[in-house]
Protein backbone atom coordinates (compact mmCIF):
# COMPACT_ATOMS: atom_id res chain seq x y z
CA UNK A 1 0.00 0.00 0.00
CA UNK A 2 1.30 3.35 -0.90
CA UNK A 3 0.71 6.21 1.10
CA UNK A 4 2.52 10.29 0.49
CA UNK A 5 5.30 11.21 3.32
CA UNK A 6 2.89 14.06 4.12
CA UNK A 7 0.23 11.83 5.63
CA UNK A 8 2.48 10.28 7.57
CA UNK A 9 4.25 13.46 8.91
CA UNK A 10 0.86 14.93 9.87
CA UNK A 11 0.27 11.71 11.60
CA UNK A 12 2.99 11.97 13.63
CA UNK A 13 2.58 15.51 14.38
CA UNK A 14 -0.99 14.42 15.76
CA UNK A 15 0.18 11.62 17.68
CA UNK A 16 2.96 14.04 19.19
CA UNK A 17 -0.21 16.86 19.98
CA UNK A 18 -1.81 14.00 22.08
CA UNK A 19 -4.53 12.72 19.97
CA UNK A 20 -5.17 9.04 21.07
CA UNK A 21 -6.17 6.30 18.97
CA UNK A 22 -8.81 4.13 20.13
CA UNK A 23 -7.37 0.93 17.27
CA UNK A 24 -10.68 -0.71 15.41
CA UNK A 25 -10.64 -3.14 12.81
CA UNK A 26 -10.55 -1.61 9.26
CA UNK A 27 -8.13 1.55 10.51
CA UNK A 28 -4.94 2.19 8.31
CA UNK A 29 -1.77 2.12 10.03
CA UNK A 30 2.13 1.97 9.89
CA UNK A 31 4.35 0.46 11.76
CA UNK A 32 6.49 3.06 13.77
CA UNK A 33 9.79 1.19 13.48
CA UNK A 34 9.69 1.05 9.64
CA UNK A 35 6.68 3.60 9.14
CA UNK A 36 6.84 2.80 5.02
CA UNK A 37 5.25 -0.62 5.73
CA UNK A 38 1.66 0.97 5.99
CA UNK A 39 -1.60 -1.79 6.25
CA UNK A 40 -5.03 -2.02 6.86
CA UNK A 41 -5.55 -3.46 10.88
CA UNK A 42 -7.08 -6.56 10.24
CA UNK A 43 -5.94 -8.57 13.18
CA UNK A 44 -4.62 -7.27 16.56
CA UNK A 45 -3.34 -10.52 17.24
CA UNK A 46 -4.43 -10.48 20.81
CA UNK A 47 -2.34 -7.18 21.43
CA UNK A 48 -4.11 -4.43 23.87
CA UNK A 49 -5.02 -1.30 22.20
CA UNK A 50 -1.69 0.21 23.93
CA UNK A 51 0.43 -2.57 22.71
CA UNK A 52 -1.58 -1.19 18.96
CA UNK A 53 -1.03 2.25 19.95
CA UNK A 54 2.89 1.70 20.86
CA UNK A 55 3.64 -0.84 17.74
CA UNK A 56 2.07 1.06 15.00
CA UNK A 57 0.77 4.85 13.92
CA UNK A 58 -2.72 5.93 13.28
CA UNK A 59 -3.28 7.00 9.87
CA UNK A 60 -6.94 8.63 10.49
CA UNK A 61 -8.79 8.88 7.25
CA UNK A 62 -10.98 12.18 6.50
CA UNK A 63 -13.97 10.89 8.05
CA UNK A 64 -11.97 9.80 11.16
CA UNK A 65 -10.56 13.12 10.85
CA UNK A 66 -13.76 15.00 10.37
CA UNK A 67 -15.32 12.93 13.65
CA UNK A 68 -12.28 14.20 16.07
CA UNK A 69 -13.54 17.97 14.55
CA UNK A 70 -16.88 17.17 16.28
CA UNK A 71 -15.73 15.42 19.50
CA UNK A 72 -14.19 18.33 20.02
CA UNK A 73 -17.33 20.51 19.41
CA UNK A 74 -15.79 21.89 16.08
CA UNK A 75 -17.62 21.82 12.92
CA UNK A 76 -15.98 21.75 9.61
CA UNK A 77 -17.18 24.90 7.74
CA UNK A 78 -15.56 24.66 4.41
CA UNK A 79 -13.91 21.56 2.70
CA UNK A 80 -12.72 21.98 -1.13
CA UNK A 81 -10.50 23.30 -3.69
CA UNK A 82 -9.21 26.46 -4.11
CA UNK A 83 -8.18 28.94 -6.70
CA UNK A 84 -4.69 27.63 -6.51
CA UNK A 85 -6.11 23.73 -7.38
CA UNK A 86 -4.79 23.18 -3.42
CA UNK A 87 -7.68 21.55 -1.00
CA UNK A 88 -8.78 24.04 1.67
CA UNK A 89 -10.58 22.97 5.28
CA UNK A 90 -11.79 25.66 7.14
CA UNK A 91 -12.91 24.57 11.10
CA UNK A 92 -15.42 26.87 13.21
CA UNK A 93 -14.61 26.00 17.19
CA UNK A 94 -16.48 27.64 20.02
CA UNK A 95 -13.29 28.37 21.81
CA UNK A 96 -10.27 29.22 18.90
CA UNK A 97 -12.83 31.27 15.98
CA UNK A 98 -11.82 29.73 12.52
CA UNK A 99 -9.18 27.21 11.96
CA UNK A 100 -8.09 27.60 8.34
CA UNK A 101 -5.29 25.29 6.55
CA UNK A 102 -4.24 24.58 2.78
CA UNK A 103 -2.65 21.43 1.62
CA UNK A 104 -2.02 19.34 -1.54
CA UNK A 105 -4.68 16.77 -0.02
CA UNK A 106 -8.08 16.61 1.94
CA UNK A 107 -6.80 14.52 3.88
CA UNK A 108 -3.44 16.68 5.07
CA UNK A 109 -5.36 19.79 4.79
CA UNK A 110 -8.36 18.51 7.64
CA UNK A 111 -4.98 16.54 9.65
CA UNK A 112 -3.04 20.41 9.60
CA UNK A 113 -6.44 21.54 11.12
CA UNK A 114 -6.62 18.60 13.79
CA UNK A 115 -3.15 19.53 14.38
CA UNK A 116 -4.00 23.22 15.05
CA UNK A 117 -7.40 22.47 17.01
CA UNK A 118 -5.06 19.98 19.56
CA UNK A 119 -2.09 22.46 19.99
CA UNK A 120 -3.11 25.94 19.75
CA UNK A 121 -4.36 27.96 23.63
CA UNK A 122 -8.13 27.81 23.68
CA UNK A 123 -8.24 32.05 23.84
CA UNK A 124 -6.17 32.27 20.81
CA UNK A 125 -8.30 33.15 17.89
CA UNK A 126 -6.96 31.57 14.50
CA UNK A 127 -7.08 33.26 11.47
Amino acid sequence: MSISVEVIDVAIELDKAGLIWHPEIGDEIAMRESLERVSILVDPQGMTPRDLRHTFLWLPTVEQLVQQFEARQAMLYHAGLNQGLSYEVVVKTPTQGLIETVASSLRIACGRALNQLLTMPESAPIH
